[in-house]
């Protein structure tokens, strides 16, 4: 990381970054370092049923870190009895979300949290197509639309859960 923030104050590099995949990493990443931007999972699963990503995106508004995000339309993680529904997405290691409209209300949903400047779209060429195609068409996403998304997380298995950590 010395090398690495030594190039940024040279003036060699312009911003900084960090990828994880857990609150506690990212948290301890924002504390130790100044980043520029965090790459981080933010899905209306994870948020609503797994208390994934608040304290994170509450930490990385407060020091002015950008967030992309990845996973805005993953549904949640595959269940045993998908053998078969799986078969048809051996590349993604759960369950996307292949229903247009409800795509658009995760991504759009995603892209609705504070903070948040971009949304990787999948590396399934189909469901990548998806995601750039609703993203064109972006809108902040509606409290009806929030509320739908709540309801059908209380029914999910998220991606990711976290314990919730208190940020002084």
């Amino acid at each position: 990381m010395k090398t690495i923030l030594d190039a940024k104050k040279a003036g060699i590099i312009r911003y900084i970054g960090f990828s994880a995949h857990s609150p506690e990493a990212a948290i301890y990443a924002m504390e130790n370092f100044d980043f520029d931007t965090i790459l981080y999972p933010v899905n209306f699963s994870c948020h609503y049923r797994g208390q994934f990503d608040q304290d994170v995106i509450k930490m990385a508004n407060e020091r002015g870190v950008a967030i992309l995000t990845l996973k805005a339309i993953a549904r949640q993680k595959w269940q045993e009895q998908d053998k078969e529904e799986r078969q048809k997405w051996p590349k993604t290691w759960y369950e996307p979300i292949i229903d247009p409209e409800w795509a658009r209300k995760a991504l759009y949903w995603t892209l609705s949290q504070p903070g948040v400047v971009a949304a990787i779209p999948p590396g399934v060429d189909t469901l990548f197509r998806l995601a750039v195609a609703l993203a064109a068409d972006y809108r902040p996403v509606t409290e009806a639309e929030a509320e739908s998304l709540k309801q059908l997380a209380a029914t999910l298995d998220p991606l990711f859960t976290a314990k919730t950590l208190s940020i002084a």
